[in-house]
């Protein structure tokens, strides 16, 4: 078992983490920014829809409340021309009953009026925050594009060299890498230098520095579980993890 292609595996993993480093959280502010423009567009549509639909109500409404008035005022002709108490009574019923319905509708058009201007103050609000949104979209896409542009050919190299590289490495070894990997914030090597893990400081006896050396079997920190390489043949100065 040789774990030198762990190493280079584990350059090539950093810097396609600086990269995704490199977008910051560009992306996802992008979805986000994404979702809630779709959000309020449908709600846009939903509340410009319920505004027709008052608009609709309202015609409806000033067509009843003036055939009303016409019935009304037919009624009242009407009974000035009656001949008997029966007839009187009866159109009197016919006056009382239109000039309550005229009400209602008259009570009902108050609400629909009140109703289309909360709704038209609302769909004029959401079409400025639509535009402002739209904006803040198309500037955050745009900057994120850049980037991307500027990382996109390292990072097809790199994940072309990866899949290469994982080709030749035991099967179980790469399977171990990558659990640990996973769970340890990206990075499943430390180094080993002065008989000291690099990544979490513990002391790793003389015996086991010896064979952690010889880079031919996995041997993993007691404390932070990260598989240990020699600091030498890592070739690089600073620590790889912290726990």
């Amino acid at each position: 078992m040789d774990l030198s292609k762990l190493i280079l595996l584990q350059r090539i993993d950093k810097q396609l983490t600086d990269l995704e480093t490199e977008k910051g959280d560009l992306p996802a502010i992008v979805q986000q920014l994404d979702s809630r423009l779709s959000s309020l567009k449908i709600e846009f549509e939903n509340n410009k829809n319920s505004l027709d639909e008052a608009k609709k109500m309202m015609r409806v409404n000033e067509t009843s409340i003036a055939d009303l008035y016409d019935k009304l005022m037919k009624f009242q002709e009407q009974s000035y021309s009656v001949k008997t108490n029966k007839e009187y009574d009866a159109i009197t019923v016919e006056i009382e009953t239109t000039e309550k319905k005229i009400e209602e509708n008259e009570d009902k058009k108050t609400e629909l009026a009140n109703h289309m201007q909360h709704m038209e103050m609302t769909v004029a609000e959401m079409e400025k925050q639509i535009v402002a949104l739209e904006k803040e979209f198309a500037a955050k896409q745009a900057e994120l594009k850049g980037k991307l542009s500027k990382t996109a050919a390292e990072e097809t190299r790199l994940k072309k060299e990866r899949e290469f590289l994982t080709q030749q490495i035991d099967k179980k070894l790469l399977y171990n890498y990558n659990r640990i990997r996973n769970g340890k914030k990206d990075v499943a090597l430390a180094e080993v230098e002065n008989y000291t893990c690099r990544a979490c400081f513990a002391t790793i006896p003389a015996q086991k520095v010896v064979e952690i050396r010889m880079m031919d079997k996995l041997i993993l920190c007691e404390v932070c579980g990260r598989i240990l390489v020699p600091a030498e043949k890592n070739g690089v100065s600073q620590p790889l993890a912290s726990t």
